[in-house]
C-alpha cells in the first residue's frame, strides 16, 4: 500500500455542502487544506507563491470573472505534469490531462482526489526505483 504525504490541496467550490465537507475529508488525513468560494479567491490561493498549492478541485463553473478552467490554466503554469479535478457537466478527461467529473457527489470527488494523489506517489516511486537501477 502507498502511503501519502500530507498535501497542500485548494477546493475551490461555490456549494458550501461540498466544498467544506471535502476539506473536512481530507483534512482527517492530515492534509492542509485551502477553500474558496469564487475563481478570484481561488485565484489569489494559486498566486500566493509563499504558500505554494499542491493541489487543485474546482467547479468548471464558478461565480465572478474567473472560472475553473482559468484556475486550472493558472496551476499548470506550476505543475505541468499534475491532473486538476474539475465538476463539470459531462465526465471527460482534458487534453491535458485533467479529469472532470460529471456533477460529483462529495465521496466521488474525494476519491478522485485520492486516486490522483495516489498515482502521483506511484510514479514518483517507480521513477525512484528506475533511477536507482540505472
Amino acid at each position: 500500500m502507498i502511503t501519502i504525504k500530507p498535501q497542500r490541496i485548494l477546493i475551490a467550490d461555490d456549494n458550501p455542502i461540498m466544498r467544506e465537507t471535502l476539506a473536512r475529508w481530507l483534512r482527517a488525513q492530515a492534509h492542509e487544506v485551502i477553500t474558496a468560494d469564487t475563481g478570484e479567491k481561488a485565484f489569489l490561493a494559486l498566486r500566493d507563491w509563499s504558500h505554494p498549492v499542491g493541489w487543485l478541485y474546482t467547479r468548471a463553473a464558478l461565480p465572478g470573472l474567473i472560472d475553473g478552467w482559468v484556475l486550472a490554466d493558472q496551476y499548470h503554469e506550476v505543475h505541468e505534469n499534475r491532473a486538476v479535478i474539475l465538476a463539470g457537466a459531462e465526465q471527460r478527461t482534458s487534453s491535458r490531462g485533467d479529469r472532470v467529473l460529471k456533477q460529483p457527489t462529495a465521496a466521488a470527488a474525494f476519491n478522485a482526489i485520492h486516486q490522483a494523489l495516489a498515482a502521483a506517489k506511484a510514479a514518483t516511486f517507480k521513477s525512484a526505483e528506475a533511477g536507482r537501477a540505472a
